[in-house]
């Protein structure tokens, strides 16, 4: 499959009640519509996360969607459906623009832990340390730790998650760009309890301590980790 994730933040003068009401509802259906969609999910930021506890502060963006697609192939022929500009054309009217397309990335999805989607949902962007994401081959050696350490020996052991995907960016959508993002890592815990144990555990605290060595975790902790209200749109 080939996974699309765009971030979004809903123009100021709409305002996060009223953007997240259409773009669940009038923009979700046409996003359904475009020819090769196969799976759409859309995830509304709640809460900011720290490293071991909830903020207050809103998250540095409204939310975010996934998009699946039997190949990029498919992908692309889509770019040219009518479906597509009418998409683009409503999205035009609710979400900020992003010249660059630097929030939007096609990602490789890496199951961690295999389980239930429950109903308590987080997210964690993350960016490299400046000096990897500088170096292609320290870039591509950090893709690869954050899958077989970070997450293969660190994230395994951390109680109360019933679910963990990483999703790698694999390119950006427009050629030639820089993306504001590395990847994501998504979450899925049985209730806000099961949550609390994650948070709370010695285990969480050593895969914190490990994430130093290839994140830049003021970043991921300054507005791009949440909690989340995820709204399954085309299954």
């Amino acid at each position: 499959m080939y996974k699309v994730a765009q971030v979004a933040h809903f123009l100021p003068e709409i305002g996060a009640d009223a953007g997240r009401h259409r773009w669940c509802g009038s923009h979700a259906a046409l996003g359904a519509a475009v020819p090769g969609v196969e799976r759409y999910v859309q995830n509304f930021a709640t809460a900011s996360l720290g490293l071991v506890d909830i903020h207050d502060s809103r998250p540095a963006f409204d939310g975010y969607a996934c998009v699946w697609f039997a190949d990029r192939d498919s992908f692309r022929a889509s770019l040219q459906s009518p479906e597509w500009s009418a998409m683009e054309a409503d999205g035009a009217s609710l979400l900020v623009p992003d010249p660059s397309h630097s929030l939007t990335a096609a990602v490789e999805e890496k199951l961690i832990i295999d389980g239930p989607m429950g109903p308590f949902k987080a997210v964690w962007f993350v960016q490299f340390t400046a000096d990897i994401r500088r170096d292609p081959d320290r870039t591509r050696e950090a893709h690869e730790y954050w899958t077989r350490t970070h997450g293969g020996a660190f994230g395994v052991r951390v109680p109360g998650i019933d679910r963990y995907v990483q999703n790698h960016v694999v390119e950006p959508i427009i050629d030639g760009v820089d993306l504001g993002y590395d990847g994501f890592s998504e979450c899925w815990f049985q209730d806000r309890a099961a949550f609390d144990v994650t948070m709370e555990s010695k285990e969480w605290d050593e895969m914190n301590n490990d994430a130093k060595n290839i994140f830049d975790r003021d970043w991921i902790v300054g507005g791009w980790s949440s909690l989340l209200d995820e709204v399954v749109v085309t299954a």
